[in-house]
C-alpha cells in the first residue's frame, strides 16, 4: 500500500482523496467495493468463458480441415463405383 503525498510534502488527508466511494456522511462505503469486486469477478469469468469457447471453436475447425481428405476419400469412392455399376 502507498502513500499519496501532496507537493508540500504532508500525506494527503481522507477527505482530499477522490474516487473513494463513500456514504453521505463521509465514511467510506465498503458494500459498494464489494458490489464491484463482484462484478469485476464475473465480468472475468464470463471473459474467460469466452476465450475458452473460442480456442475449442478453433480446435474444432482445425480438426475438420485435417479431415476433409480423408473424408471425402473414403464415402465417395464407393458412391463412384455405385454410380458406375448401374
Amino acid at each position: 500500500m502507498s502513500r499519496e503525498v501532496n507537493p508540500n510534502g504532508h500525506a494527503l488527508r481522507v477527505q482530499q482523496v477522490e474516487g473513494v466511494l463513500r456514504y453521505p456522511d463521509g465514511s467510506v462505503d465498503i458494500a459498494a467495493y464489494a458490489k464491484l469486486a463482484h462484478r469485476e469477478r464475473a465480468a472475468a469469468i464470463a471473459a474467460s468463458a469466452r476465450e475458452a469457447i473460442c480456442m475449442v471453436r478453433e480446435m474444432v475447425s482445425v480438426i475438420r480441415v485435417s479431415l476433409a481428405p480423408v473424408a471425402t476419400s473414403g464415402p465417395a469412392a464407393g458412391k463412384h463405383r455405385a454410380a458406375a455399376g448401374s
